[in-house]
Parts: C-alpha cells; structure tokens; sequence
C-alpha cells in the first residue's frame, strides 16, 4: 500500500495532512484547527483516523509525505 491509497483509506486529503503532521507535533488541536483554518471536527477527523491506522501505516504515510515536502523545499 502506499500514501496515496492510505489516504483514500482513510478519507484524508494529502494537503492537510501534511499541515496536520506539521502542526499537531506544536501544538494543541484547538491551535492546529485555528493554523490549518479548519474546523476542531476535522482535526477530530484526522486524529481519529490516524489512531485506526496501524503502526505500520502511520510511519509509512508520515515517511511518505515527510519525503515530499523535503522534495519540494529542495527544489526551491
């Protein structure tokens, strides 16, 4: 499986996962909604969602999508 698939497993969006990885290591859920201008149900959403996902699927779709953004600053 990869990130892709995982993120449609779980109804996540690649986006806001990144900011969410991002973001809830900072800070509070009520912070990360308030950063990500998203509501305190989609953080909901996605800390619910990352708890289902087996230990295996988290470092898997973390890795993955910490991989992009390195990608992406070093092409800047």
């Amino acid at each position: 499986m990869n990130a892709d698939q995982l993120l449609e497993k779980y109804g996540l969006t690649r986006k806001t996962t990144q900011q969410y990885i991002d973001a809830i290591t900072r800070l509070n859920q009520t912070q990360t909604a308030d950063e990500l201008n998203v509501s305190r149900d989609t953080i909901n959403r996605y800390k619910n969602a990352f708890q289902k996902m087996t230990p295996q699927e988290r470092t898997l779709l973390i890795t993955a999508l910490a991989q992009d953004k390195l990608l992406e600053h070093a092409t800047e």
